[in-house]
């Protein structure tokens, strides 16, 4: 394994905490911050959906003309601004808005994070690759939520941002040592709309939306279930997704086996896996020990389901890769901004069981809708 996809798994384990650490703290950002519940620090994770999605469709194009390292480098510089505001934040609505910049710099920064690691790849080894970066969000979840649990409990949720911030500044001068690709793939302008011109990437975007919207919408409101519901301590939050991410790394192991897997067949077969998945969640929700047993089959398949859709959009036109990479990052994390609206009042009035049921409801779905694009696509397209 290369230094530069260590780095780069490493530099997405660092932009990843940001979107996921928030959940199992929330409850201690509430108290600190006066707000009435959990459940309303939780906008600030949906700002920052929403400004990964606009950066998304907006700056990340831009990849395609300056390079995907330089606009990397643009974003981390970003994020670092962001979570010292987030850091020093005195209210709800002051964390939110730190949320928002921190969500600008993600857009740009996790295409691009996308894009080179679909560039330095070997032919014949993209989805083995993409799916070691990927591993990323394991450290994420492992050393990011995790340990950010123990240190809210301990310390206070300010350390964790300002851990988090001196972790990015760590990643920047080694980041300017690597030799990382800097071809530009693209010598017109792109965009969104170009983009979403390719063949192909309409259903491999609703691919996208299913998986991260059944996700997040049920994830980011499982620390306030635990605490509020459950009266679990902050940090078995923080051990369930240290869980999840076991189950998100050790699906490594199948990487290879995506690489001569027909994508669409292999899509369909994960979200029906996940239904089933979301229906044993949804009775496991009062039991933390189930809950437990059940989180690493749930990484198992959010890897796998992943790396599929990445994968399917990294080919679909390298030339427009960057802009291609954007709408993935955009409709991925409307998907967190919609969802996490969405499911407060689920979560609110009917409760975690019945947020577990809307996501394995979308699954089902996600599987009719995957199934029609298989019938209805070209036998000579490669995806089928």
């Amino acid at each position: 394994m290369t230094r530069s996809v260590l780095l780069l798994t490493a530099i997405v384990g660092v932009v990843g905490s940001n979107s996921l650490m928030l959940s199992p703290i929330a409850a201690k950002v509430a108290v600190s911050l006066g707000a009435s519940s959990p459940d309303a620090v939780m906008t600030a994770a949906a700002l920052y959906g929403l400004g990964v999605a606009m950066a998304a469709l907006l700056l990340a194009p831009l990849a395609d003309r300056f390079g995907a390292a330089r606009s990397l480098r643009a974003a981390l510089v970003l994020l670092v601004l962001a979570l010292i505001l987030s850091t020093s934040a005195t209210s709800v609505a002051m964390l939110s808005a730190a949320h928002a910049i921190a969500g600008i710099a993600a857009g740009v920064a996790i295409p691009a994070l996308y894009s080179l690691a679909a560039q330095i790849a070997p032919k014949g080894q993209e989805a083995r690759v993409i799916g070691t970066v990927l591993s990323g969000w394991t450290l994420s979840m492992v050393g990011g939520v995790t340990i950010s649990a123990y240190v809210a409990d301990i310390f206070g949720w300010r350390y964790v941002y300002g851990g988090l911030a001196a972790a990015v500044l760590v990643t920047l001068p080694m980041l300017a040592r690597m030799d990382l690709p800097t071809q530009i793939m693209s010598k017109t302008s792109t965009s969104p709309i170009t983009a979403l011109r390719v063949d192909g990437i309409i259903p491999a975007l609703m691919a996208v939306a299913a998986l991260g919207f059944g996700f997040y919408g049920f994830y980011n409101y499982l620390g306030a279930h635990l605490e509020v519901n459950l009266n679990r301590p902050v940090r078995d939050a923080g051990v369930l997704t240290l869980v999840y991410g076991i189950g998100f790394a050790a699906a490594m192991v199948f990487d290879g086996v995506l690489d001569r897997l027909p994508t669409v067949r292999g899509l369909a077969g994960i979200f029906g896996l996940l239904a089933v998945l979301y229906v044993g969640i949804a009775w496991a929700t009062n039991s933390y020990l189930w809950l437990l047993v059940l989180a690493p089959i749930w990484g198992i398949l959010q890897h796998l389901g992943l790396n599929l859709t990445v994968g399917w959009l990294t080919r679909l036109d390298p030339a427009q890769r960057g802009a291609i990479m954007g709408l993935n990052s955009a409709v991925m994390y409307l998907s967190v901004f919609s969802s996490t609206l969405l499911y407060r009042f689920g979560f609110t009035h009917f409760g975690m069981a019945t947020c577990a049921l809307f996501s394995a409801g979308l699954s089902a779905v996600a599987v009719i809708y995957v199934l029609q694009t298989r019938r209805s696509a070209q036998p000579v397209q490669t995806i089928v």
